[in-house]
């Protein structure tokens, strides 16, 4: 195996980091061992993803952000950018006035949210960003102001306030947009046609001389399935869904939080 793959692909909460948000000692050391050229792919935002490629020593490396939504390449390259138009928070603002779900909007490297409620305070704790905190109003007129799109919209809520926003969202937007529920109380939605394995077959084609099938994958979650599915070799760690598991060429015995990756890499690769 370790003469086959050239490159490890890492998802991050549920797959890479330890129960504090953190890299582990001993995943830091089989990463330092391996050697290989390292990718980050999350639905995190950049700025929520550097700080982690610090503490794994690769700094200013290409990362792939909001599920393949953003890639950026060597030293903050950007090398493609999928959005969702403004458009859809005209519909959601006026469903957001009559609930209490926490709606978090990311753009680029900003993220806005109109309350400093618990859903944020424990984003901050597990990305480590600092939102902007303003109306949705606006946010939605600054956004017009710039020109810029929608990365990634989160809502964190009651689970019938989520089920709620699909309903009203579905008929206009079902051709644009994609709805993912990491949790009955999370609900992320993002530009359709997007994935983890799309994004990153654009940045081996434009940073490094080889395909997937020279790379080593792992995840824990449903926006992996393609990552696993389009690897040389995808590892589902032992909390991933039943449907990655199935998807996976390997199913660890550990999970995140027994440091499944570390392990890996140290049976794979080392």
């Amino acid at each position: 195996m370790k003469n086959i793959i050239k490159l490890v692909c890492t998802d991050i909460d549920g797959t890479l980091l330890t129960k504090d948000r953190w890299l582990s000692d001993m995943t830091v050391t089989a990463f330092a061992k391996a050697g290989l050229p390292t990718i980050l792919a999350s639905s995190r935002p950049p700025q929520a993803m550097r700080y982690i490629q610090e503490g794994l020593g690769i700094s200013g490396k290409p990362l792939i952000a909001f599920n393949g939504g953003l890639i950026i390449g060597r030293n903050g390259k950007q090398l493609e950018s999928n959005t969702i138009n403004i458009d859809i928070l005209e519909t959601l603002k006026d469903h957001k006035a009559q609930h209490h779900y926490n709606l978090s909007i990311y753009s680029y490297e900003d993220w806005f949210t109109a309350q400093m409620d618990a859903h944020t305070k424990h984003e901050m704790y597990t990305t480590r960003d600092t939102p902007n905190i303003q109306s949705v109003s606006k946010t939605l007129a600054l956004l017009k102001e710039t020109k810029k799109g929608i990365h990634k919209l989160m809502c964190m809520g009651k689970p019938e306030e989520l089920d709620s926003i699909i309903t009203v969202l579905t008929p206009i937007f079902k051709e644009k947009v994609h709805f993912y529920r990491s949790k009955d109380t999370y609900l992320e939605i993002t530009p359709k046609n997007i994935d983890k394995a799309k994004a990153l077959k654009k940045l081996l084609a434009t940073e490094f001389d080889f395909g997937m099938e020279r790379v080593i994958a792992f995840g824990d979650n449903h926006n992996d399935n393609e990552l696993l599915r389009h690897a040389k070799y995808g590892v589902a760690v032992k909390n991933a869904t039943t449907t990655l598991k199935d998807i996976a060429d390997y199913v660890s015995d550990y999970t995140n939080k027994e440091d499944a990756v570390a392990r890996a890499i140290e049976h794979f690769l080392l």
